[in-house]
């Protein structure tokens, strides 16, 4: 598997290439979608949005809508203003956008943690501790406080009521 930044180098070539986002243009609002492949078994996915500011980076992530419920959301962690960009060589638009690119995805990848119980890597919005996925707490945890919440409550230790 190639890593996180030929992968990212591959794809911005070609969408800076056909898309020319580097580029202020009519400021027509659009999303380019890149995943990160081999980093974990729900590939995480990442964005450059253009937007009449400039270029936003972020990542795709679940949102809790309710206790059971999550829904899709576009968390925008960076931007690059149109002004920086214009006043810029071609070169250095190209390698301001990679490297940003490139650092949105690493803070990304440092919020995963690598589940205690089946080793998979998780995001934080799937996380139920520092080091046990929401999956797993389900099956290992649940049954643990289940069992706890029947059993009747037993003093541990010596009675240390008075006995006056």
């Amino acid at each position: 598997m190639k890593s996180t930044k030929a992968q990212a180098v591959r794809w911005l070539s070609g969408l800076i290439h056909q898309e020319k986002i580097d580029i202020k243009k009519d400021h027509a609002l659009k999303t380019y979608l890149f995943t990160v492949e081999g980093f974990c078994e729900e590939n995480p996915v990442f964005f450059i949005c253009r937007d009449e500011d400039g270029l936003q980076f972020g990542y795709h992530s679940m949102k809790k809508t309710d206790p059971s419920q999550h829904a899709p959301s576009m968390v925008k962690r960076q931007l690059i203003k149109w002004e920086d960009l214009e006043t810029s060589s071609r070169e250095e638009r190209h390698e301001r956008i990679l490297n940003t690119l490139i650092t949105t995805i690493r803070l990304r990848k440092k919020q995963y943690r690598t589940c205690q119980y089946c080793s998979v890597k998780f995001p934080p919005e799937q996380r139920f501790d520092q080091k046990t996925c929401q999956s797993c707490a389900s099956f290992v945890i649940s049954p643990v406080t289940d069992l706890c919440s029947s059993a009747p409550h037993q003093a541990v230790g010596p009675d240390i009521r008075s006995t006056h």
